[in-house]
């Protein structure tokens, strides 16, 4: 955003200039060239994350030429519309204190009204035309409001991006990027209402990491992450686009797979199960693979989530007491 109003600011500062001089307002059209120069140092500052001392000299640039283009040709000319931009300018920044931006954008309130009291009536040293006046007025409310417009486009658009970085991470698992608890149960209560609904299947897996414990007592909980990491990216790249992998808690994993039917749910599970053992862990986890037990259940008619979910989860107790790396089907509800 201050990229852009340095840009457009220089810009309209140099369009500036010939009109200034045949005014005869040399001394003004000097400080256009001085303001080019500040907007060209102000920009290459926000290059450089440098934001407090580039939005300084944006703010003090406004205010200053705001007052003496306004002194100089008068409220005729439109310049004193440039200084309520300051207010929103000030506002919508987020890297300085709450009660500086209130002070700047008051400072900029202020500023604007005293110009309007004391400069009504005020014969300016550089009197303009009254038709180039009146076309300067109208351009200087049309820039002002262009970029007022501009402001408010990129507000909203930077609302719209704090909101959907705020949903992601409340859906995703910060560790492995895949979704959440809390989420792949929302989308599990949709697709069973689905399957009420049309009779579509829902199948669901949920499958638990083998002897991840050992991985973490033997080898550091930094480990275990990038074990949790790899598996998360293998379960996700071994099922299609319509399903849902989350993490379910701890090493556990949570697969929905809609409008898919028992035997076939069989078959994903177990190339998951085959996927996890192709896995090969880094040096620091010593020999040996990977492995994962997965219990697999097919909602019922009239069951809920929870009741498929409970199923699926004492097949996978029974698949750990088995033996461990296989596929349970769980019995019928």
């Amino acid at each position: 955003m201050m990229s852009v109003i340095c840009v457009v600011a220089s810009l309209a500062h140099i369009a500036f200039l010939s009109l200034l001089v045949s005014a005869g307002a040399t001394s003004l059209a000097w400080v256009n060239v001085g303001s080019v120069f500040l907007y060209g140092l102000a920009y290459v500052l926000v290059q450089r994350r440098v934001l407090v001392w580039a939005l300084n000299l944006i703010a003090g640039e406004i205010f200053l030429h705001g007052v003496l283009a306004s002194w100089t040709l008068g409220l005729e000319a439109g310049f004193q519309f440039y200084i309520l931009l300051i207010i929103p300018v000030g506002m919508l920044t987020d890297f300085m204190r709450l009660r500086l931006r209130a002070l700047t954008a008051l400072a900029a309130g202020v500023v604007y009204m005293a110009l309007d009291y004391w400069l009504k009536g005020h014969q300016p040293p550089h009197p303009l035309a009254a038709q180039t006046a009146q076309g300067l007025y109208y351009f200087n409310l049309a820039v002002t409001l262009v970029i007022l417009g501009f402001l408010a486009f990129i507000y909203q658009r930077l609302v719209g991006q704090a909101q959907a970085r705020l949903q992601h991470l409340a859906c995703t698992d910060p560790l492995t990027q895949l979704h959440n608890r809390r989420f792949v149960m929302d989308v599990a209560h949709r697709e069973a209402a689905i399957f009420a609904r049309s009779g579509q299947p829902l199948a669901l897996i949920v499958a638990d990491v083998d002897h991840f414990k050992r991985i973490n007592d033997e080898h550091g909980h930094e480990v275990g992450d990038a074990v949790l990491t790899a598996i998360a990216a293998v379960l996700r790249t071994e099922v299609r686009e319509v399903d849902h992998v989350a993490r379910w808690g701890g090493e556990e994993f949570l697969v929905l797979l809609p409008g898919t039917s028992e035997r076939e749910a069989q078959v994903v599970a177990d190339r998951l199960r085959r996927a996890i053992e192709q896995i090969r862990p880094s040096a620091d986890c010593g020999p040996g693979g990977l492995s994962m037990t997965l219990g697999m259940s097919v909602l019922q008619p009239g069951e809920t989530i929870a009741q498929a979910l409970a199923r699926a989860d004492k097949a996978l107790y029974q698949g750990k007491q088995s033996g461990r790396n296989r596929v349970i089907l769980a019995s019928p509800a």
